[in-house]
């Protein structure tokens, strides 16, 4: 077996750490999965938790900076201890130390870009950083078109592929699961939902705006937690919204509402999308990364992000039962295009090429 050891920071357990998790549960041999969650001395290894019920292995790595030379020395000494022969970085700060533990323990890099936030130049500066430490790889992956083609302005020693997430095929939503959800909610009536760390690049903002133009606002549930909390608050005086804090169990969410709504600004991808694709909900999304992809063939309503009135048109055509009905079917179709086992073969014929050093197809350049 060759283990491979995934490096991401623990903030909590969001869409880019479900797909890791999603990924490590379906990669088969000959590659053996270890999860490593780089943390604040102190902080919750909610991550590890999470590997260690779906029977994967954790390590815990501590870091108190952004560029930490000791974490990265740790991770070289236990990589070594493991038997490790692939370090697999997701996200920037993963990524700095998988670099500079694999120059020191010898062992090969490949990387995982879920996305850019752009949240201030400091962020900015430091994604760019992140891009350069590309070249310092054996083999970049984007989770969306867009962002592949934004790395491959940057990274230019070292093939850039476009590898979508997947999710595992999900059992259907039935009806008592529904009742129960609003019931527990106390949702009657029309409602939305949307997902999601509660961070500016995410257009909370938008959508509660969008909500006040509506004649008859739907209820709103708002799952996830972050810095805009208070803020989003506040906003939200006056309308009917629930703030239910993070959720470990997002289908609940969706069985509750009747729309899933993606408002981001920008986006490389959203497992909530992937999420409530696979449960047939109707969606309606802004019209960035590969949302659009996505939401093809009917699956969804697209509109133009930060567009405050066609969002709030979109919502009132999904007030029709049909119409919503018409667009979980096809989001059930469109679903199959997205398996996890998809997304773990291409992530093994990564692996194979980085660990063997294969010349990389043209095509993939």
């Amino acid at each position: 077996m060759i283990p491979v050891l995934h490096l991401r920071q623990g903030t909590g357990l969001y869409g880019a750490d479900r797909a890791l998790l999603a990924l490590a549960s379906a990669q088969g041999a000959p590659f053996t999965p270890l999860i490593g969650a780089i943390l604040r001395p102190g902080q919750q290894d909610e991550l590890g938790e999470e590997a260690r019920r779906r029977g994967l292995r954790a390590l815990r790595f501590e870091s108190a900076s952004r560029l930490d030379l000791s974490c990265a020395r740790e991770v070289a000494c236990r990589a070594r201890a493991e038997g490790v022969q692939l370090l697999h970085a997701h996200d920037f700060k993963p990524l700095f130390v998988a670099v500079v533990a694999g120059l020191l323990a010898r062992i090969p890099v490949v990387a995982t870009y879920h996305g850019d936030t752009a949240s201030s130049w400091r962020v900015r500066l430091y994604e760019m950083v992140g891009r350069l430490l590309g070249n310092f790889t054996r083999g970049a992956a984007a989770v969306s078109r867009a962002l592949e083609r934004g790395l491959r302005r940057w990274i230019f020693a070292a093939p850039v592929e476009f590898v979508p997430n997947g999710l595992a095929p999900a059992p259907p939503l039935t009806q008592e699961e529904r009742d129960r959800a609003r019931a527990l909610l106390a949702i009657d009536g029309f409602c939305v939902a949307v997902v999601g760390r509660l961070s500016p690049e995410k257009g909370h903002a938008v959508l509660l705006q969008a909500l006040r133009r509506m004649e008859h606002p739907p209820a709103l549930i708002v799952a996830g937690d972050g810095v805009l909390r208070a803020e989003l608050e506040e906003q939200a005086r006056g309308l009917d919204v629930r703030f239910p804090g993070f959720v470990e169990n997002t289908r609940d969410i969706f069985a509750a509402a009747d729309v899933v709504a993606l408002p981001p600004l920008r986006e490389g991808w959203r497992l909530a999308a992937l999420a409530a694709l696979c449960l047939g909900r109707c969606r309606v999304a802004s019209a960035v990364g590969e949302l659009p992809r996505l939401l093809a063939d009917g699956s969804g309503v697209l509109v133009p992000p930060g567009e405050v009135g066609a969002l709030a048109a979109a919502l009132e055509s999904l007030r029709s039962d049909d119409v919503r009905r018409e667009i979980g079917r096809r989001a059930l179709q469109r679903s199959r295009s997205y398996d996890v086992a998809a997304m773990a073969g291409a992530y093994a014929s990564l692996y194979s090429r980085a660990l063997s050093l294969e010349p990389i197809p043209s095509s993939s350049r």
